[in-house]
């Protein structure tokens, strides 16, 4: 599949999650054109922070076309300060998302989502639906521009799962990022210790459904 004909200039953002990073970072950027080798030239928010970006550093990219995700890997080849852009290396290959088959349970359920800047500063208070939760992690949906242009991986959630009388709160760190009407994100938990309480909290209630406890990957 070629870039060009699924890249769609300008009108679509491109998530990029730079995991590699000592301080992981998710971005969000616009396709502003490609290079004669078929690179991508992306376009940057002001706010992007371009010291924690180097040549070289590998990423991974995320976009919504015509309601389908499709994904890419790829590597900064150079990076422009005026205008704030970044060239990526031109993909290898560009794939649409599969469907994700995990063992989990389906709820509606209200809760807060801090996304954290890479000091661990709390960058917004959210409200998200969390569609999908399992003993290790959940999906939840939120409105694509309330989300900041740039954060990091690292979130922390709030929430009051049915028949606990208080608040969970729980970290974690993003996943995965589907970029539709509503940006949806998987998240996979991260415990203190093995009594941490929203740890006892997620286990004490998957267990009142009866669902089976499977040490997987949402």
């Amino acid at each position: 599949m070629s870039v060009t004909t699924t890249l769609s200039l300008g009108s679509n953002p491109i998530w990029l999650t730079f995991a590699a990073h000592t301080n992981s970072i998710l971005l969000q950027a616009h396709l502003l054109g490609l290079g004669p080798d078929h690179s991508l030239i992306c376009g940057l928010p002001p706010s992007s922070i371009t010291d924690q970006l180097t040549i070289g550093l590998p990423c991974k990219g995320r976009s919504c076309i015509d309601g389908e995700i499709f994904e890419f890997e790829s590597t900064i080849q150079e990076i422009q300060l005026t205008p704030l852009t970044l060239k990526l290396e031109a993909p290898r290959k560009i794939s649409k998302q599969q469907p994700r088959l995990l063992p989990r349970l389906s709820i509606s359920l209200s809760g807060t989502v801090r996304p954290l800047s890479e000091t661990g500063q709390i960058l917004a208070v959210l409200p998200v639906t969390l569609i999908n939760l399992s003993p290790i992690g959940c999906q939840f949906q939120v409105p694509v521009l309330a989300w900041p242009v740039i954060s990091s991986l690292n979130i922390q959630l709030s929430c009051r799962l049915p028949g606990v009388h208080h608040y969970s709160r729980i970290s974690g760190t993003i996943e995965w990022v589907q970029p539709k009407d509503d940006l949806t994100m998987g998240i996979r938990f991260v415990f203190n210790t093995g009594h941490d309480g929203s740890r006892e909290d997620l286990h004490h209630w998957f267990s009142s459904q009866k669902a089976r406890l499977i040490n997987t990957k949402v």
